[in-house]
């Protein structure tokens, strides 16, 4: 493949990461969303959405390393010293898109850090407040005891 190729294939691999990361985002809010209405059925809907874009990854991945031998064997260098910006350097003009691409990428993708880390903070915030109920409930005197399990609970008390 010649180079104007190869940087339509990368170009055409950035949109999908881009977009994939989109639906991701998607996810984490349907998962925020269920997780504040106690929507368990939601919640898990969306975590297995959510996993469906594995397999995605792995096909992009695969896209990505063809994509990325073709131009490190046209500029003879080794795989692993390109960077997108680098290849949008020395694509000069033609790497303009690369570039933009980028940039777009990288926003989703600290957006989705961020997110991510809320919705973590979300659920160990949940599993706190649940470990903190079984403790009154069970009348153990640590969380270690709650969480180590094995304690009966009487329905009838």
């Amino acid at each position: 493949m010649n180079v104007r190729s190869l940087t339509n294939h990368l170009e055409d691999y950035l949109r999908g990461e881009i977009s994939a990361k989109k639906k991701v985002l998607a996810c984490i809010d349907a998962q925020e969303r269920s997780l504040a209405s106690n929507d368990i059925a939601s919640f898990e809907e969306a975590v297995l959405q959510a996993g469906g874009f594995c397999s995605r990854d792995e096909q992009s991945t695969l896209k990505r390393t063809r994509v990325l031998e073709g131009l490190a064997a046209h500029w003879n260098v080794p795989v692993v010293t390109l960077t997108l910006g680098g290849i949008a350097r020395r694509l000069g003009e033609d790497g303009s898109r690369v570039s933009e691409l980028r940039q777009e990428l990288r926003k989703v993708i600290a957006e989705m850090v961020k997110r991510m880390r809320r919705l973590s903070a979300l659920i160990g915030m949940h599993r706190r407040i649940n470990t903190d109920i079984m403790q009154l409930i069970l009348g153990c005197d640590s969380k270690e005891e709650v969480e180590s399990g094995g304690s009966l609970v009487n329905a009838e008390a």
